[in-house]
């Protein structure tokens, strides 16, 4: 972290030297004490970093030699003032933004609420705000406990709260009652998919299969006599309660069968791809209006990266909006890998991705008898596997 802080703080420039004589320029260059960092050799050039402070004598080591040198980039603190010298005002500006968020950072800006369905987000903050949380209070005087406890007491339709800090953000995270499900039980009972039937058990109606019968996915199972039968059960499905019933119930049962899914997965033996490196940094400016003013790191200092942009801003009063936010660009270094696999690994990394798109396919808790791994005849460079998996589950529903 040390060594980072002091290339910032002398900082650095990304030369190119093109010419013949690159070796003489080398030597020239050492001979006066000039030290190369990260140093690269091109095709037909020498890509280098060096100190800001030697960029001057390196030019008398280039015109010895004979080799012209370009700036590709430049970084830290040096350019940085020299390119603010002119700007102070914008810089006296920049310390009162920072000035105001430091004070406004103590304060709760926004209160949001997660987790609710049924209570509205309304109804929770007005009871927060009437336990004491409510904007532009300090957040030092918020005892978020205390108040959790006192607001979910008042609220019979929560089972739990809890409220988080989060910057200038209240966040109440609730959890809601449950309330009894309701249960339809209409019509025919239908095949959900295709599957070779195990065990039939008919509560009412009449079964139109039987087991050992292969069945396809919208086959009518179950036979209901004709009308419907609605019942309410509790979370734990106990005390069943009739609420509207007919003169003739719908069909009801259950059918388990044997279900087969499977999932295919084709990898390369050879494979180019971008990765990203350990290295990264930020870059900070000032966004008025439209126009972005970088303060440091206003390219990337990788030669291949990604970047995330984010903006940072006072809050709005009424419709009136602060011009000026704070910028922070994000770089990660990337680089091209080449990837060579040999038959075995590829084989392995393909079914273990084809396993985890069989655990999205499967339902919750559903029993598997067992599975299969396939190696299936590819083009030439890649492994192509299927996984095939045998599943036992009840198969009847409803029509929706």
């Amino acid at each position: 972290m040390f060594g980072k802080f002091g290339r910032y703080l002398h900082g650095r420039v990304t030369i190119q030297a093109q010419g013949k004589n690159l070796a003489g320029f080398i030597n020239e260059a050492l001979k006066d004490r000039i030290e190369f960092y990260n140093g690269k050799k091109l095709t037909d050039s020498f890509l280098a970093e060096i100190n800001a402070a030697d960029f001057r004598r390196l030019r008398k080591a280039a015109k010895k030699a004979g080799i012209k040198i370009n700036i590709r980039n430049r970084y830290g603190f040096p350019f940085v003032a020299l390119r603010w010298q002119k700007r102070k005002g914008l810089i006296f500006g920049v310390f009162i933004i920072i000035a105001a968020l430091t004070v406004l950072s103590q304060y709760v800006l926004s209160i949001s609420v997660e987790g609710n369905s049924r209570v509205s987000a309304d109804q929770i903050i007005a009871e927060a705000g009437k336990a004491g949380l409510n904007k532009w209070v300090l957040k030092s005087s918020l005892d978020l406990d205390q108040m959790s406890k006192q607001v979910q007491e008042s609220m019979p339709d929560l089972v739990w709260m809890t409220m988080e800090e989060r910057g200038t953000n209240i966040k109440i995270r609730v959890v809601e009652k449950t309330l009894p499900q309701t249960v339809l039980f209409r019509g025919d009972l239908l095949a959900a998919k295709t599957g070779y039937v195990e065990d039939v058990i008919v509560i009412q109606g009449q079964a139109l299969i039987a087991e050992g019968q292969l069945v396809t996915a919208g086959q009518v199972l179950i036979k209901a006599a004709g009308g419907m039968t609605e019942y309410s059960f509790d979370v734990s499905g106990q005390n069943r309660t009739k609420q509207n019933a007919t003169d003739a119930p719908a069909a009801k049962g259950f059918v388990r069968a044997k279900v087969w899914y499977s999932a295919d997965k084709i990898i390369p033996m050879e494979e180019d791809r971008t990765e990203k490196t350990a290295n990264r940094t930020n870059g900070w400016g000032i966004k008025i209006n439209n126009r972005v003013i970088m303060i440091m790191n206003q390219d990337s200092p990788y030669s291949d990266s990604i970047q995330e942009t984010c903006t940072y801003a006072l809050p709005s009063w009424r419709n009136w909006r602060f011009p000026v936010e704070l910028l922070k660009v994000h770089y990660e270094e990337t680089q091209k890998v080449h990837v060579s696999r040999a038959a075995a690994e590829a084989r392995k990394l393909a079914e273990t991705l084809a396993r985890e798109e069989l655990k999205q396919k499967l339902p919750s808790g559903v029993k598997v008898l067992h599975d299969k791994v396939r190696i299936l005849s590819s083009q030439k460079g890649t492994e192509h596997v299927r996984v095939e998996v045998e599943t036992f589950e009840d198969i009847a529903v409803y029509k929706k």
